[in-house]
């Protein structure tokens, strides 16, 4: 009995050893980092935090949630520091003092010592090797293979991305952690999930890593709080771990007293229960016994939207989307909400087709067709094309409002599967558009039957007729209906169209836009694929957004549709349509800190000149409070801070540009980043200002240095001419 009070009294003090430690720790990055600046454009991921040992760091922003983009734990005698972006501490993350700052404590923490005398990097990442050279009094090392771990000398810290690995590697880190060693990671879990498409419950390397320590990463984005900036925890009272979500939430169905809170359980456990692997024993089970029970399926809407105070309700969605979503080729039964959005047709009619697919088009090719709810169809392909990579969508919106307050419909609709087998078949409980997905660079062509199916809607121009669309198509009976072109294609409700006369001045206003995009920007006027817009009920950042499909909102879908409207240019909203595509046409290697919301407006004011015929200064750039703001900044000294931070001064300085040198001056400089070698390519965020002014001072043949050099932060060097093998 004595060797066991011993036992249990030497756990207590080791826990409360550990506790100050953590304390001590946040402490110390909040008063000397205070958090973290993303720089280059950079979106982080989340670092959820479970519960104990692992404890978070710095904050940001899901909607109004606070989630974790910086966490910490401990691993047998070892210490793991990780980060939901790179860029926090690549070569211009580390110009941040604020981020310096972080990296000295955390290297000092994970080694245990005030100056770690060895720091090692991944081979790998070899950006990591300026930011080690933040400790000055340390020797600095490579590492070209994971084997050396077992060779290092402790103590030791080692930088490294677990995702740039295998699974099968994570042993020998975990290995390293545990006898003692320290380890700064980074992971961009989003970025992981849109590249691979993988599991994260079974396939990510950092969660493979870091779950049993009680770190996870997810499919989700993270927002400042302030600016670029992300805050250090501190001692939050708001529950930022699975553990503290779980403990304010047990024994509740509503959390209706604290809005806050609810709000972090809500998020908190939702993205738990779609990231822990199925056989989790210490949280998971917990979280089902929220939901559990023989229970109607949640349904929202937008007359009766489900709120983060319905916690039950939020979850037992959840788990129904997160089971489909992991087993989409199951016939799955229909789900009420699904005649919320994307609808369900009232009629019966059902067809099977065969659909001509140009493999040359890469992206999504429709097929006229809207699978039903929990209808099952099939997809059959010639023998061979199973290879090919193609895949089966149903579903147009990518709109995922998981992190959302209030869901007005379900939060995952759509869903992807591979076609790696002559017939598959499926069915989904939300229903959708289907389209036929192929890869980049492929050739040739075939034909793919799918069905049975509700037809929908749809007008191909160069195939389709008024006469045919007016007297057939446009009657169809399937709830969405898309119209297309080779430059756009639009995805809307069937009812917006059923009145439609004829789909051609639509799409022939939107192929000029497209042109006038291709122009600017100096890509073919010949896509490689069309650009799409999709209609949906509630989307998931913002009041419209840029991306394939570009969404927008239904309020909104009315002027989308008005070919009359948007050349007369007389809606606010024409503006946002132009902005939005104008995203699509931007160059990252040309859009540097700050320039992002700016320099995609030049889009926006040449459409809206040639388009609606108002020039730029017709348009809300020809507001007097813009020029007073402009010139007062100059008067202050040109702060280049505030010129990032306000959308709309920034533009000045480029519209003066434009009003002095036309626009074929921006488009001349955007054709030659079209064909750079990748050693000419800007390798941060001041070179790309620095080519800015070298390019364009060449381009119109004046010395525009001055100006550019505006656009610099303080201890920055000028910018000059280029020198001796820099571009000319």
């Amino acid at each position: 009995m004595r060797k066991i009070n011993m036992v249990v009294a030497c756990m207590l003090c080791a826990g409360l050893v550990w506790a100050q430690d953590v304390a001590s720790f946040q402490q110390e990055i909040a008063e000397k980092a205070k958090g973290l600046e993303i720089v280059g454009g950079g979106i982080p991921g989340v670092i959820l935090v479970a519960g104990e040992p692992a404890f978070p760091l710095v904050w940001g922003r899901i909607g109004n949630a606070r989630v974790p983009v910086a966490a910490a734990t401990r691993m047998g005698n070892g210490r793991v520091v990780a980060l939901s972006h790179q860029l926090f501490v690549l070569e211009e993350g580390m110009k941040k003092p604020s981020n310096a700052a972080f990296v000295r404590s955390a290297l000092k923490w994970l080694a245990g010592a005030e100056r770690p005398k060895t720091l090692y990097y991944d081979a790998r990442m070899r950006g990591y090797r300026d930011t080690l050279a933040q400790c000055k009094d340390s020797q600095i090392e490579a590492i070209n293979s994971l084997d050396q771990l077992q060779d290092i000398v402790l103590p030791a810290v080692v930088l490294l991305s677990p995702e740039s690995h295998s699974l099968k590697d994570m042993p020998k880190v975990r290995a390293f952690i545990e006898r003692g060693g320290g380890v700064l990671c980074s992971v961009v879990g989003w970025g992981w999930y849109q590249i691979n498409q993988k599991s994260f419950k079974t396939e990510s390397a950092f969660n493979a890593l870091l779950g049993p320590a009680g770190l996870y990463t997810g499919d989700y984005s993270a927002s400042p709080v302030e600016g670029k900036f992300f805050k250090a925890v501190g001692r939050s009272a708001l529950p930022m771990s699975c553990a503290e979500a779980l403990q304010l939430a047990q024994g509740t169905g509503t959390l209706k007293s604290n809005v806050h809170s609810a709000r972090q359980a809500s998020f908190l456990l939702s993205a738990f229960w779609q990231i822990l692997p199925d056989d989790e024993r210490r949280y998971r089970p917990q979280i089902a016994d929220m939901f559990g029970g023989d229970r109607p399926l949640p349904v929202p809407s937008p007359e009766h939207p489900i709120g983060v105070e319905r916690l039950r309700d939020r979850l037992a969605l959840t788990a129904f989307q997160d089971d489909w979503q992991r087993e989409p080729t199951k016939v799955w039964p229909a789900h009420p909400a699904a005649k919320t959005y994307p609808g369900v047709p009232e009629s019966k009619q059902r067809e099977t087709r065969t659909v001509a697919v140009d493999l040359s088009v890469p992206r999504w090719h429709g097929t006229g067709l809207f699978a039903v709810a929990g209808e099952p169809l099939t997809v059959t392909l010639p023998q061979g094309m199973e290879k090919a990579g193609l895949r089966l969508r149903i579903g147009t919106t990518t709109c995922r409002v998981t992190a959302h307050e209030k869901w007005s419909r379900a939060p995952v609709v759509d869903v992807e599967v591979p076609l790696n087998k002559t017939e598959t078949r499926l069915s989904s409980p939300f229903g959708g558009m289907v389209y036929v997905v192929v890869p980049d660079g492929k050739k040739g062509a075939t034909q793919v039957k799918i069905g049975p199916a509700c037809p929908a809607p749809w007008f191909v121009k160069g195939r389709d007729t008024a006469a045919s669309w007016r007297e057939t198509l446009r009657n169809l009976p399937a709830p969405m209906a898309e119209i297309e072109s080779d430059k756009v294609v639009f995805t809307v409700p069937s009812s917006l169209i059923r009145k439609m006369e004829d789909p051609l001045p639509l799409l022939g206003v939107w192929s000029e836009i497209m042109d006038l995009d291709a122009w600017l920007t100096a890509i073919p006027a010949k896509r490689n694929s069309p650009e799409r817009f999709c209609i949906d009920k509630q989307l998931c950042a913002g009041f419209m957004h840029a991306g394939y499909p570009l969404m927008i909102p239904t309020v909104s879908a009315h002027l989308l549709l008005d070919a009359q409207t948007i050349r007369e240019g007389k809606a606010e909203n024409v503006w946002g349509f132009f902005h939005e595509m104008g995203h699509n046409h931007q160059n990252y290697d040309w859009t540097f800190d700050g320039t992002v919301e700016v320099t995609v407006n030049l889009f926006t004011l040449y459409c809206m000149e040639k388009i609606c015929g108002f020039k730029p200064r017709q348009t809300r750039m020809g507001s007097p409070s813009i020029k007073r703001e402009y010139e007062a900044w100059l008067t202050a000294g040109h702060p280049f801070d505030q010129w990032k931070s306000e959308p709309f001064l920034a533009l000045e300085f480029f519209l003066r540009l434009q009003e002095r040198y036309g626009w074929e001056a921006f488009r001349k400089m955007f054709a030659e980043y079209r064909t750079l070698p990748k050693s000419e390519r800007p390798k941060n965020d001041y070179e790309k200002r620095k080519q800015w002014a070298q390019r364009f001072s060449r381009i119109v043949g004046e010395d525009l240095y001055e100006q550019f050099n505006m656009l610099r932060n303080p201890d920055e060097p000028p910018f000059t001419p280029p020198q001796d093998g820099e571009q000319k």
